[in-house]
């Protein structure tokens, strides 16, 4: 694997942070990924053009299984350690699942 995480697949490493509790009850606010998503662009400072929010290519917010969940690259580790040590602290103190995860790029572009 490379400096930025990315796997000769074609794919980016990180990990996935589902929106449903361990006790099965869908976390809230709504917009909890759209929040959290926006904390990481604070700390990373950085914004994609075209998209009329604050957003961030090392956190995405997706939906899987009809869950909302944050994807969250791995490399966010090396850009910020802060920022992805908050997150996984957030994950936890909110019993979230995290689950290590490879995304293809297209995904994360």
């Amino acid at each position: 694997m490379d400096r930025i995480g990315l796997t000769t697949q074609g794919s980016i490493t990180g990990y996935l942070i589902k929106g449903i509790t361990h006790q099965q009850k869908v976390f809230r606010p709504g917009d909890w990924t759209e929040r959290l998503m926006g904390v990481i662009t604070l700390f990373v400072g950085e914004k994609r053009p075209g998209f009329h929010v604050a957003s961030t290519r090392l956190a995405m917010p997706v939906v899987e299984a009809g869950v909302r969940c944050l994807f969250v690259s791995s490399e966010l580790d090396e850009i910020c350690p802060g920022a992805f040590e908050f997150v996984m602290r957030f994950a936890e103190d909110n019993a979230l699942p995290v689950d290590a995860c490879c995304a293809p790029l297209f995904f994360v572009r």
